[in-house]
């Protein structure tokens, strides 16, 4: 059983149309992995145990003079009966500030929901509130996405710099350092000794699809951190010693899987 991820370390800038009056907007909205990551293939399926997070630009704040916005966001998470199963109590709004030094009233931003390894599948709903604190204006945005049965995969992708644990956009200069983690998710663990056969591999692979690295880097998964939830976290470091457009791509075989 295989379970494979590409994970860019560059991606394109989105081009903005100009902004619109009435209601503060959602625009350039995308499921990411992590935040400041690249958007996820998949759009619409996520498994359970993953941190499901929206990346987005909030059109039509109003900014002072010396162009700060002042906006007040908060997200609510619904079944598909429309029952909010989070917050328990009353949404309560996330206070932010951004300062705009290129003008526009255009904040890039992003809301999250960390979801339960033993969330049910089944459709959820994302809903997303915002409040700009200096016209009342106000928008709200709904996602819906399906949580899919628990399967071997690899989840909660991120990318962060390796000195501070700080949270990195997918580039960088040569020289620096940065770590990537995620989890294998759902391996099978033998009943008898609690041990688990997992084979991880990373490939750097460039531009032009070709593989740089003189041999794959390779790890074991043998006992696992979570044995209860299956779950595995994998530090990767990495430091590039040149410029250019990589890939890491990742492989995960399950030894112990039918089929494997």
């Amino acid at each position: 059983m295989l379970a494979m991820c590409l994970v860019s370390v560059l991606f394109p800038s989105q081009p903005m149309a100009p902004p619109t009056g009435g209601a503060v907007e959602f625009r350039n909205v995308r499921a990411t992995l992590g935040l400041l990551g690249p958007a996820r293939k998949d759009q619409q399926r996520f498994q359970p145990g993953e941190l499901i997070l929206f990346s987005f630009d909030l059109v039509n704040l109003q900014a002072t003079p010396e162009g700060l916005c002042r906006y007040a966001l908060g997200v609510e998470f619904l079944d598909s009966k429309g029952a909010i199963l989070f917050p328990k109590e009353d949404m309560r709004l996330r206070e932010s500030q951004a300062l705009c030094p290129l003008g526009g009233g255009l904040v890039p931003t992003f809301a999250f929901a960390d979801t339960d390894p033993d969330l049910k599948p089944g459709q959820y709903v994302f809903r997303m509130k915002v409040t700009d604190r200096l016209s009342g204006r106000t928008g709200t945005l709904e996602k819906t996405f399906e949580i899919v049965p628990r399967s071997f995969s690899l989840i909660r992708l991120s990318w962060m710099y390796a000195n501070s644990g700080d949270t990195a956009p997918p580039l960088g200069a040569p020289g620096q350092s940065f770590l990537l983690t995620f989890v294998v998710s759902q391996f099978q663990v033998d009943s008898k000794t609690g041990r688990s056969d997992v084979e991880v591999m990373i490939k750097v692979i460039d531009e032009a699809g070709k593989i740089v690295s003189m041999r794959p880097f390779t790890g074991q998964i043998s006992v696992p951190e979570d044995e209860a939830r299956r779950f595995h976290l994998i530090r990767f470091p990495f430091q590039p010693n040149r410029s250019g457009q990589f890939a890491l791509e990742i492989t995960a075989t399950d030894r112990l899987a039918p089929g494997k």
